[in-house]
C-alpha cells in the first residue's frame, strides 16, 4: 500500500488517532478478562457453601490478576515506544495492528486457561495461553525494533543501542518467564502456574542493573558528543 499524502500539520493528529486506537483496544481487552468471572449462584446458599464456591475459583482469579498486569504491562511498553514516534508510516500501522491483534486474543486465551483451570492435568489451555504471551512478546519486538530503527525515520530523536537492547530485556522477561513456567507444570502443574508471579519483582530488581548500565552509557555518549 502506498503512503498517504497528508499535510505535514495533520501529522500529530493522525499519531494521535493511532495511539486512541491502541489504547481502546486496550481497554476494551483489559475489560474483558473480567467477563470470565461469573457470581456463584447457590441455592439456600450458606458462608460455608458460598466459600467452597468462591475456593474453586482461586486458580481463575490468580489468572485474571496475572492477566490484567500483562496487557497492562504491554500498553505501557506501547506508550512508551510511541512517546518516540514523531512520523509514521502505512507498514508501521500494519506491525501496529499486528500487535494489537495479539493482545485482544488474551481474553480468549485467559478464559480458556480459566475455564478448564480445575483440571490442572490439562496442558493445551495453559500452553495455548503462554503461546499467546509469547505471540505478543514477539509483535512488541517487531514494532520496537522497527520504530527504533533511525533509517525509517519516525523518531523524535535517535535512541542509543543501549536503550535498544533494554528495550529487548524488558520484553523477553515476561515470556521466557511463562515459558519456564509452563515447563514447570509438565512435572507441577499448580507449583508451576505460580511462577509468574514472580514477573514484577524481576522487572523491578532483576534488570536494574541493565537499566543503570544503559542510563550510564547514553549519559557518556552524550557527554562525549557534546
Amino acid at each position: 500500500m502506498s503512503e498517504a499524502k497528508h499535510d505535514k500539520s495533520k501529522m500529530h493528529y493522525q499519531l494521535d488517532r493511532i495511539s486512541f486506537f491502541s489504547d481502546g483496544v486496550f481497554a476494551i481487552a483489559i475489560t474483558l478478562l473480567v467477563i470470565e468471572f461469573k457470581v456463584p449462584v447457590i441455592e439456600h446458599a450458606t458462608d460455608g457453601l458460598l466459600w467452597q464456591s468462591l475456593s474453586h475459583m482461586g486458580l481463575k482469579l490468580l489468572g485474571f490478576i496475572i492477566s490484567f498486569f500483562i496487557v497492562g504491562y504491554y500498553w505501557s511498553v506501547h506508550h512508551r515506544i510511541f512517546g518516540y514516534v514523531d512520523n509514521y508510516t502505512s507498514r508501521l500501522i500494519w506491525l501496529n495492528l499486528l500487535f494489537l491483534f495479539s493482545v485482544v486474543l488474551l481474553p480468549f486465551s485467559s478464559g480458556l486457561l480459566g475455564e478448564y483451570n480445575s483440571d490442572v492435568s490439562l496442558h493445551l489451555p495453559y500452553g495455548i495461553y503462554v503461546a499467546n504471551i509469547i505471540l505478543t512478546a514477539i509483535m512488541n519486538v517487531v514494532l520496537w525494533l522497527y520504530v527504533s530503527n533511525p533509517s525509517k525515520k519516525l523518531l523524535t530523536h535517535e535512541i542509543s543501542p543501549e536503550r535498544i537492547r533494554l528495550g529487548l530485556y524488558f520484553t523477553f522477561v515476561v515470556p521466557v518467564i511463562f515459558l519456564v513456567s509452563f515447563l514447570y507444570t509438565l512435572e507441577f502443574p499448580i507449583l508451576g502456574r505460580l511462577i509468574p508471579v514472580f514477573i514484577p519483582i524481576v522487572l523491578k530488581y532483576g534488570l536494574n542493573g541493565l537499566a543503570k548500565k544503559a542510563h550510564e552509557n547514553e549519559a557518556s555518549r552524550k557527554k562525549n558528543n557534546a
